[in-house]
């Protein structure tokens, strides 16, 4: 899984991406990463930053899900932004039960606040603001994100390239799939 995990990296450094290796990590695992699969682990283990050139789009590192992160953006960050939101009971409820479901592994900032994220069940799911919890799977497990971000461009998928490849942001206005 390692030359998996560097050849996705190596891609991603061919389009203009920014990868640097990652620092000694501490003693256990952070509790957000409890429930998460050990592939993701060893994933977000094997960089310390993993960002677009302008670092508008980033892949969450290990250190990133640490409590007292200084970062401008938390590794939960729309998650909170929705509960900020809620406005009943009921609707917290609900983004709390759709956030202990999803790990986000991507963040970007780019053209509005949007995530890629590993379900419970391995999929890789797609979100973006105003309703970070209407989103839609994009990869059936983590692995084929992986394939796809290393057989690029032969392999098409319009919400991972957008993110992903797409130096200009503009959101396409295809299905994403």
């Amino acid at each position: 899984m390692t030359g998996l995990f560097q050849r996705a990296a190596e891609s991603l450094q061919e389009a203009g991406w920014t990868c640097e290796p990652p620092t000694p990590a501490e003693e256990g695992v952070p509790s957000a990463l409890h429930t998460a699969p050990e592939t993701v682990i060893r994933w977000v283990s094997s960089f310390a930053l993993l960002s677009n050139s302008d670092e508008t789009v980033w892949f969450l590192s290990r250190h990133d899900y640490s409590t007292g992160d200084e970062g401008a953006f938390a590794w939960n960050e729309w998650e909170q932004q929705s509960m900020e939101a809620a406005t009943t009971d009921d609707e917290a409820a609900a983004i709390s039960r759709f956030w202990k479901r999803h790990l986000p592994i991507l963040l970007s900032v780019r053209s509005g606040y949007e995530y890629l994220a590993v379900r419970d069940d391995g999929a890789i799911v797609h979100g973006a603001e105003p309703e970070f919890e209407e989103a839609d799977v994009v990869f059936s497990q983590f692995e084929d994100l992986l394939r796809h971000i290393i057989a690029r461009p032969t392999a098409r998928n319009r919400v991972v390239e957008r993110l992903l490849f797409d130096a200009t942001g503009i959101p396409d206005t295809g299905t994403g799939h």
